[in-house]
């Protein structure tokens, strides 16, 4: 054995104890570290003919890198949708590297039952009936694919084919519709050859990103009936939070007879708490959905769950055959209904986290960033700088600054301002045309406190870009 290895396995508690005191050192630093420090590229190192051993490695990444590494696990993180990790989940995602399962979910296994218990309880959290069956991927991008891959499936069958047997060029192409999609559903109807371009727009209402009803009751009327339709709902926009108004499509649903997706990537998680159900009214009647786990779940990167109602589609799909002319098993493996056949057993910590917080932790998580967010949007409308641009119904606060003719490179070069002062950080985006930036609360630690202070720092910051220059 290569001499640095056989040293390193006999000193390994040793090296974990110290990553233990690492760790304790940068939680307790968490809100008095920079929240997003720049990192300028460098030459890049090549590998060394000899190694230089775990504790050097360590060393020099503390060195290196982890000044650099960003607090997004604290209070005042606000770009994107990223999640805190609580501390049930952080223990869960350690033993998961500790145990190092490769979690086919084969009948016999601990980690099917893991992963099974976990779906379950997400599932009973979000308010979906047992019909609902859930599969773990690694996040929006993919459980988006795995869902639409469930679609194409349908679309396929309505017109005599088998898309996972027969293939995309044999079968006439479904029609594709959506409002205001993210990127990554574009991105998964580009890897299931369904073409981005064969999206259709549909109009959303005046100055949001919800879906106009009208509009998509318009085009279900004039599309070729002939041709399936693959719906895509929108339950958390990625600028402004917006939700489409799912009772009303699910009418459409009934009389139309199409495919219904829901992207819920991180407003799903939503539907635990009474006080938002306006927004889930009848979802679990939804053909598939989508939810991640690393956003407002507060688990590790990386997770995600697409629930579906079409198991036996999903396994068509994913499953490992060389064919599949046979029924679904009755114990079918649980990487046949996924992507990927190696899985790390992302499931442990969500099992772990939601066994420790159960439904009412995680409703009063959604309820205490929801109430932060409508606090910070009161705070920007009190600005002389800044004006808001939504209504801030879920728990992102969509804002510009208050003035004419404002440009993506103005935006930019103040949240490059902002990053600098290292308080708080967010990120640019587009709202309807205007540049813009946006704040997205999603970490279990966020209070009042927190926004007042996030706050304090752009008036701060934006003080110095329009006055001093």
């Amino acid at each position: 054995m290569y001499k640095k290895l056989a040293e390193d396995i006999k000193k390994q508690n040793v090296i974990l104890e110290n990553v233990v005191k690492d760790a304790e050192k940068y939680l307790s630093s968490l809100e008095d570290r920079d929240v997003s420090p720049y990192f300028n590229d460098t030459e890049l190192k090549d590998i060394p003919s000899d190694g230089i051993g775990a504790q050097r490695a360590i060393e020099e990444f503390k060195e290196r890198f982890e000044p650099f590494m960003q607090a997004n696990m604290g209070s005042k993180y606000f770009a994107y949708v990223i999640g805190g990790t609580t501390p049930a989940a952080l223990a869960a995602d350690w033993y998961t590297s500790l145990y190092d399962q490769d979690a086919f979910g084969y009948v016999g296994t601990a980690d099917r039952q893991i992963d099974k218990e976990a779906s379950n309880m997400l599932r009973e959290l979000i308010n979906l009936p047992k019909e609902h069956m859930g599969t773990f991927v690694s996040g929006a991008t993919m459980a988006n694919m795995v869902g639409l891959a469930v679609a194409r499936q349908w679309a396929a069958n309505k017109n005599g084919y088998s898309s996972s047997e027969d293939g995309i060029y044999a079968m006439p192409a479904p029609d594709i519709a959506s409002g205001t999609a993210h990127g990554a559903t574009y991105k998964a109807v580009s890897m299931l050859g369904m073409g981005r371009r064969n999206i259709t727009k549909i109009d959303c209402l005046s100055a949001r990103e919800a879906v106009d009803i009208n509009a998509l009751e318009k085009y279900l009327e004039k599309r070729d009936k002939n041709l399936p339709l693959i719906y895509i709902a929108n339950v958390g926009t990625a600028n402004s939070g917006d939700c489409d108004d799912l009772q009303h499509i699910l009418k459409l649903k009934k009389q139309y007879g199409f495919y219904l997706h829901i992207d819920g990537a991180f407003v799903g998680i939503a539907a635990c708490s009474s006080k938002f159900k306006e927004y889930f009214s009848g979802w679990e009647e939804a053909d598939s959905i989508t939810v991640d786990t690393h956003k407002w779940l507060n688990t590790p990167y990386d997770g995600a769950v697409l629930f579906t109602r079409h198991a036996g589609y999903l396994y068509d799909v994913f499953n490992n055959g060389t064919s599949n002319t046979g029924e679904m098993p009755e114990n079918a493996s649980l990487h046949s209904f996924t992507p990927e056949g190696s899985r790390r057993l992302r499931a442990l910590p969500v099992w772990m986290s939601l066994t420790a917080y159960g439904k009412k932790g995680y409703s009063d998580i959604i309820d205490r960033n929801i109430e932060a967010c409508r606090y910070y949007g009161e705070l920007i409308e009190k600005s002389k700088y800044f004006r808001l641009l939504n209504k801030v119904r879920t728990n992102v606060c969509c804002f510009t600054f208050n003035k004419e003719n404002i440009t993506k490179e103005e935006v930019a070069a103040f949240l490059k301002i902002l990053q600098d002062e290292g308080v708080t950080f967010s990120n640019a985006c587009d709202y309807l045309g205007t540049p813009a930036m946006r704040v997205c609360v999603s970490n279990f630690r966020t209070e009042k406190e927190d926004m007042e202070a996030a706050f304090d720092s752009i008036e701060k910051c934006a003080k110095r870009f329009f006055e001093e220059g």
